[in-house]
């Protein structure tokens, strides 16, 4: 009943769903599987397997290309070329923005168009912040007529950044992430997937500050440019489309080995 109403199946349809689903689901009365009996088999079927590198790469890419970094230090890096806290705040609010067209557009364009063009404008917007920081150097810090046309790059740049951040990365990991795990091991994979994102974010959210002392902007977001580059190549031939697919189907899908 519930299928026929919330996703206007058919009855036969419905019925058909849920006959796919029952093999997958405890009997009543039957205890869940722990999460650590669950483990040996995410690594040892090639089913989960796949799916696992599937959900924890493209959280460990949303993590170490940068977005911590960028996003919780908007300020400080607003502050290096001379602006303050209002360009932040316009950050933030364009973020939001960016977050409703792509909820808006999961459904029409698919999960793997928005992650590619996310990830391909993420990496032009660090290769361009690296280049900037490196052709201006102090002189952004100083501000000044002369460093005008830079800062209103860097923010461009940001802007960019966070917009296809929000476009790809942010939204659609998480929604990927609870589609391309198999019922049986469904929990205690994004469990696995969530603790990954949570302490990526951190480590990357604490050394940001001590690499940008030691190695300087340019180097730094070079290095999440060559990231989010990676990232792009791993969402074109790793991660399938599961745009209009049943849970079963994208299992299938995975089988298959299809894009």
């Amino acid at each position: 009943l519930a299928l026929e109403e919330l996703q206007r199946m058919p009855p036969a349809e419905a019925r058909e769903q849920v006959k796919k689903l029952a093999p997958a689901l405890r009997k009543p009365g039957e205890a869940p599987e722990s999460a650590l009996a669950v483990f040996p088999k995410l690594v040892t079927t090639k089913l989960y397997r796949d799916a696992l590198v599937i959900g924890c790469g493209l959280v460990l890419f949303q993590q170490l290309s940068g977005q911590p970094s960028v996003l919780y230090y908007a300020n400080r890096l607003l502050e290096s070329v001379g602006l303050g806290f209002i360009a932040a705040v316009g950050v933030g609010t364009f973020k939001l923005v960016s977050t409703a067209v792509s909820a808006q557009l999961v459904e029409t364009a698919g999960r793997r168009p928005l992650l590619l063009v996310g990830t391909a404008g993420m990496t032009l917007s660090l290769c361009g912040l690296s280049a900037l920081y490196a052709a201006a150097g102090t002189t952004l810090a100083v501000g000044g007529t002369a460093a005008a046309g830079t800062q209103a790059a860097v923010i461009a740049l940001l802007f960019l950044y966070v917009g296809c951040y929000q476009i790809g990365f942010g939204p659609i990991t998480w929604l990927i992430l609870s589609e391309i795990f198999p019922i049986a091991v469904r929990s205690p994979a994004i469990s696995l997937g969530t603790l990954l994102n949570f302490g990526s974010n951190y480590a990357v959210g604490t050394v940001f500050e001590l690499e940008r002392a030691s190695v300087g902007e340019p180097v730094l977001f070079g290095t999440f440019a060559a990231v989010a580059l990676a990232s792009v190549a791993f969402v074109y031939f790793k991660v399938p489309e599961t745009k209009g697919l049943s849970l079963e189907e994208i299992e299938a899908k995975l089988e298959r080995g299809d894009l």
